[in-house]
């Protein structure tokens, strides 16, 4: 208590009279001044009728002192805001607080991967080629049959629509540069969105016709030659431990129905109501390992990812493989402004996107992609 006194008898005299450098001298010599600096700095003040906090008006007038910034914040700002006006006390905070949004995967999967082919913008319609099967080759000490087989090839074609989103900005609102560049985020988010959405649950909406029947865009979920399962709910707690088991049982069907996968090549797709499943302990005994960690752990397991635009209890197997899918880029989402006729019209720009996926299926109807479903 002594020591505190002291303190504050030493800045009370450096506050009426002594120099600053005598000041930050004395308060640098006791011990405990900083832990009590801003309480006995307030106290001397008040004691000896100075003034340390004065609020101004947006016009520079002094509206309110007071020693204590506590107590003048609290007075003035808050307790009796309509002394003020709104400018006076109003702070916006530079960031702006945007839509929460989970990661997309799918798409950035595919670029990452390096399954994608450049197309030109003017191309509507991609496709690819599939080539049929031989049958078995023979083995003879003296071949004499001779089959007359030869490559026939089958032609898949997809739409390449454009994916946009527009927005616009008024005319006396075109200097404020935040106007633009949150709207070219947020159009560019849902541009974004709508690519994940085709990529994981297609767009029949969109067809283009060949070969006598309609061709829509087609999905992870949704391709008809995908492979499909039937699953546990594992969202469910007391289905945990059948949750390995059943991925093994599904990589173990893509082999035995599908033709196979590569080693290292498939990435497992969850929907937002399997996250909890997917972090929970594998073993209730040594909890070492997450469920995704353990699933990892299975040879053609690559990765484990949440799939934004899944349904609920769905999960998709995708090999990462160009025999599986591709992604053909005419243009990678970019922003552009509309030519303005009326200079007091509205600038509006479009974010676009033009990339479509193709899923492929063999000549005997196998693709890498395995649907499973509760």
């Amino acid at each position: 208590m002594k020591k505190k006194l002291l303190v504050g008898a030493m800045i009370a005299a450096s506050a009426m009279g002594a120099s600053r450098a005598e000041h930050a001298a004395n308060i640098t010599m006791a011990s405990n001044s900083w832990e009590h600096y801003q309480e006995l700095h307030e106290e001397t003040f008040a004691a000896n009728g100075l003034v340390k906090m004065q609020i101004l008006n947006a016009e520079g007038a002094v509206i309110a002192r007071n020693s204590r910034v506590a107590e003048a914040v609290a007075n003035k700002l808050y307790n009796n805001s309509t002394t003020l006006r709104h400018e006076d006390f109003l702070v916006i905070q530079e960031m702006i607080t945007e839509v929460r949004r989970r990661k997309l995967n799918g798409i950035n999967d595919l670029k990452e991967a390096g399954l994608t082919f450049p197309v030109s913008i003017g191309d509507q319609i991609v496709g690819t080629e599939n080539i049929n099967s031989f049958g078995d080759a023979e083995q003879e000490q003296n071949p004499t049959g001779y089959d007359n087989e030869d490559t026939a090839f089958t032609e898949t074609y997809v739409p390449n629509p454009i994916t946009h989103k527009t927005f616009g900005v008024p005319w006396r609102q075109q200097g404020f540069n935040y106007k633009s560049s949150a709207g070219l985020k947020e159009s560019m988010r849902k541009v974004a969105e709508r690519l994940e959405e085709t990529l994981f649950n297609g767009n029949t909406a969109i067809n283009v016709s060949f070969g006598g029947q309609l061709n829509p865009i087609y999905g992870y979920t949704t391709h008809p030659d995908r492979g499909t399962a039937t699953i546990s709910d594992w969202s469910n707690v007391i289905n945990n431990d059948a949750i390995v088991n059943e991925v093994i049982a599904n990589v173990g069907s893509m082999f035995a129905n599908q033709g196979g996968v590569e080693m290292d090549s498939v990435i497992l797709y969850f929907p937002k109501n399997f996250k909890e499943a997917m972090d929970r302990d594998y073993s209730s005994l040594k909890g070492d390992l997450t469920v995704a960690e353990r699933i990892k752990k299975i040879p053609e397991i690559k990765d484990v990812k949440f799939g934004e635009k899944l349904a609920d209890s769905n999960v998709v197997y995708v090999e990462m493989s160009d025999r599986t899918v591709q992604l053909a880029v005419a243009s990678d989402i970019v922003s552009v402004p509309h030519v303005k006729t009326n200079p007091m019209a509205s600038q509006f720009l479009t974010t676009y996107a033009a990339m479509v996926q193709i899923i492929k299926a063999d000549s005997d109807g196998n693709t890498g992609i395995l649907h499973a479903t509760v």
